[in-house]
């Protein structure tokens, strides 16, 4: 890599990294994150454990691995994909946009398992490309790690056969049996079909232009280029997403990164379409380009300054990033009340509160609605907008 191209990517990995840091004391912790925290028994919970023990119970301790996983997978998304790319401006061209993803934002900052999910997938997708053979030895330890690696034996099932590949093809048979025996697939209930709401999640973890160029990127490289891994992963994790959406809900969250490391056949695919063309013919990809740039920022931009947005919602819990809203300032106001433990009714927003130091007790009941004429009101607003108002009554004197 020339040194100008090492410098350009570490400027814009460093910027985004920065804005990530600084967003950590935007947020609250949420239920989700609190439950993965306290009660789960999983890997990230034990590295956002040991994180926490060594910066403090904080924001910055809870999200630093998130974001310190965020920062290497770029280098790593980058070195994967730059094959693919002859001139050095695409291949930064190609981590801009996936820098601009929502769901890299979200994934770079939410104590989420799509997080860790993506780095685990980069790390291999790595070592595979330089080291083939120690690659394969991560194969089994990820059967313990998420269910989600399941979509990546299925994917590796279907590219060995398209390689004839007997080895790695019963390997990968074996190992996504052990992954269904392991954690399954969850097809209790009743069915229903969550086929539109599924794609609707899609658009909005790629934002709407992106995802549907990137699944035609999908298609026309499945038909008219070698079908590389990268292809067989993204499109598999697809496809079986929806085929199952027509029966039940998934999480899409944690099948996002499959898709997402396929995005540089969709940077590739429109730079060769744009330039095999006569410069008078690209009027409609240039539109195109800045249509889905425009959509990127927005998004981006939506995500970092997202506290704005309540100046534009009548009703704050609307927001779509409230789950992670009030409970960091909530805590610090009942801790200026000399308030340590409260009971609330809401055993999730409990959970939450504990991690800012607000304990489970029984003296002090904290409730939206006021129950009585002595009970003080504590009130959570940002930019001058009242997003919250709570009420502490002691119900012991």
């Amino acid at each position: 890599m020339p040194n100008s191209n090492v410098y350009k990517l570490s400027a814009l990995v460093g910027m985004h990294t920065l804005l990530l840091l600084f967003f950590t004391s935007q947020l609250s912790i949420s239920y989700y994150e609190a439950n993965i925290f306290f009660n789960e028994t999983s890997l990230l919970h034990y590295i956002i454990r040991l994180s926490t023990f060594v910066f403090g119970q904080n924001d910055l301790g809870l999200r630093l691995p998130m974001i310190f996983m965020h920062a290497v997978g770029a280098f790593l998304y980058y070195d994967i994909s730059k094959s693919l790319f002859k001139k050095q401006s695409d291949k930064l061209w190609n981590v801009l946009i996936y820098l601009l993803l929502p769901g890299i934002n979200s994934a770079g900052i939410m104590v989420d398992g799509a997080g860790l999910v993506l780095f685990l997938l980069l790390v291999f997708l790595f070592i595979y490309k330089h080291k083939r053979h120690l690659a394969y030895y991560l194969l089994p330890i990820y059967v313990f790690i998420d269910a989600s690696f399941a979509f990546m034996y299925l994917g590796f099932i279907f590219y060995s056969m398209d390689k004839r590949n007997t080895k790695l093809l019963f390997a990968s048979i074996l190992l996504f049996g052990a992954s269904m025996y392991f954690f399954g697939i969850d097809i209790g209930g009743h069915p229903k079909n969550y086929f539109l709401s599924t794609l609707g999640i899609y658009a909005a973890i790629f934002s709407p232009i992106v995802f549907i160029y990137l699944i035609y990127a999908l298609y026309r490289w499945g038909v008219k280029e070698e079908r590389t891994l990268l292809w067989y992963l993204g499109s598999t994790a697809f496809l079986f997403s929806m085929l199952l959406s027509f029966r039940q809900q998934m999480k899409l969250e944690e099948l996002a990164p499959y898709i997402i490391i396929a995005t540089p056949i969709m940077v590739k695919t429109f730079l060769s379409s744009y330039r095999i063309r006569l410069r008078e013919f690209r009027k409609q990809y240039r539109m195109l380009l800045i249509v889905g740039m425009t959509f990127l920022f927005l998004s981006t931009l939506s995500i970092f300054l997202n506290k704005g947005l309540y100046l534009f919602i009548s009703k704050p819990s609307n927001h779509f990033v409230y789950k992670n809203h009030i409970a960091k300032e909530l805590s610090i106001e009942l801790k200026k009340m000399d308030i340590h433990a409260v009971i609330t009714r809401s055993e999730r927003f409990q959970l939450r509160l504990k991690y800012y130091g607000i304990e489970k007790g029984y003296e002090i009941n904290l409730e939206k609605v006021k129950p009585s004429l002595k009970s003080q009101s504590v009130t959570i607003s940002y930019i001058g907008v009242k997003t919250a108002k709570y009420y502490v009554t002691k119900l012991y004197k």
